[in-house]
């Protein structure tokens, strides 16, 4: 019995892995599974998982979350489990496809990750935002002058 669970947790490790990245305030964490192609979403923007890259209403944002596949040519052939925390149809989208990139990595050969370094899928977005200033607005806004 013992030696079967051991099997069973050398095999999931095997095909399963795990990833976690961030964009801005926005975290994903991406399952990917050999499979068929499917994909669950769950966010906290919507109460159930979404089974479908329908979740995303912009076709650019589901471009970004099938660019890592599309480079290697290997649409349809991982499955992906992916929970959000952090709302923004755009941070969540980049966040996905820099996890699914780095989650990729560790599937493909080192020729094809040079691919995914050359397209720029492996490079995180460094940006963030700017803290407000003393005797400002905002971060860069200053107020509203007043003469007398």
């Amino acid at each position: 019995m013992i030696d079967s669970c051991l099997i069973t947790r050398y095999y999931l490790q095997v095909n399963l892995l795990f990833n976690i990245t961030k964009h801005k305030w926005c975290t994903a964490t991406v399952t990917l599974r050999e499979g068929t192609g499917k994909v669950t979403i769950k966010s906290p923007s919507v109460k159930t998982c979404v089974n479908d890259i329908l979740y995303f209403t912009r076709i650019i944002h589901r471009d970004q979350l099938l660019y890592p596949f599309k480079v290697l040519d290997r649409v349809n052939l991982f499955d992906i489990d992916i929970v959000y925390d952090g709302i923004g149809f755009t941070a969540q989208s980049i966040a996905t496809r820099l996890a699914i990139s780095k989650a990729l990595c560790s599937f493909i050969s080192s020729k094809e990750v040079e691919y995914l370094r050359l397209a720029g899928l492996l490079t995180e977005d460094a940006r963030r935002k700017e803290r407000k200033q003393p005797g400002k607005r905002n971060a860069r806004r200053k107020y509203k002058f007043r003469k007398r």
